[in-house]
Parts: structure tokens; C-alpha cells; sequence
């Protein structure tokens, strides 16, 4: 008979199920594609979306990632410190051509 009472007990302390919202997984994150161009005399080495890209004088590169991604400058140059945020995706940046100098 204690056992039947403890296994009552495990019955009603025990969670049934566990509702998740479905829709989360279909979280549809909007995309920013904008141009970076290197206005500077020297290279630029910056990441991107976790990539390591570099970002020759002169030359535009078609940028497109998540809102609110950021970009970094990787080494330290003459205007940025290793680390800086050179610029964060956002609807603004959409369709445009950002010059870094």
C-alpha cells in the first residue's frame, strides 16, 4: 500500500508535458545587404560574420548578414583599434555604400 501511494504522488508531481512555441524555430531574421568600400591607403582586416576578410584600398566588397551583425576591425590601423565596431547592420544601411576611411 506505500507504494501505491508514493507512485500517486510521483504521478501528480510529474510535468504531463512541455509546451514550446512552435513558431520560434521559424524566426525569420531579416537580412541587411549594403557595400563596404575602403576609402583609406591601406588595407583593412575586419570580421564579418565571423569571417576574416580583408578589405584592399579602393576595392567595394557586397556585405550581407543579419540585423544587427556587427562588423570589426581585426588589427589595429591608423583610425581603428583592433576591435572596433566599424559599422552594425541595421534597415538604414539597406541597399547603401558605407566608405571607411
Amino acid at each position: 500500500m506505500a507504494a501505491t501511494l508514493v507512485s500517486a504522488q510521483a504521478v501528480y508531481a510529474a510535468p504531463t508535458a512541455v509546451h514550446s512555441p512552435v513558431n520560434a524555430i521559424y524566426v525569420k531574421v531579416k537580412m541587411i545587404k549594403f557595400t563596404l568600400r575602403n576609402d583609406s591607403s591601406a588595407p583593412l582586416k575586419l570580421k564579418i560574420a565571423g569571417n576574416a576578410v580583408t578589405l584592399l584600398p579602393g576595392k567595394p566588397l557586397d556585405v550581407k548578414v543579419p540585423d544587427g551583425q556587427q562588423i570589426v576591425a581585426v588589427d589595429t590601423t591608423s583610425n581603428y583599434a583592433a576591435g572596433d565596431v566599424i559599422a552594425t547592420a541595421a534597415e538604414q544601411l539597406d541597399g547603401t555604400t558605407v566608405a571607411i576611411h
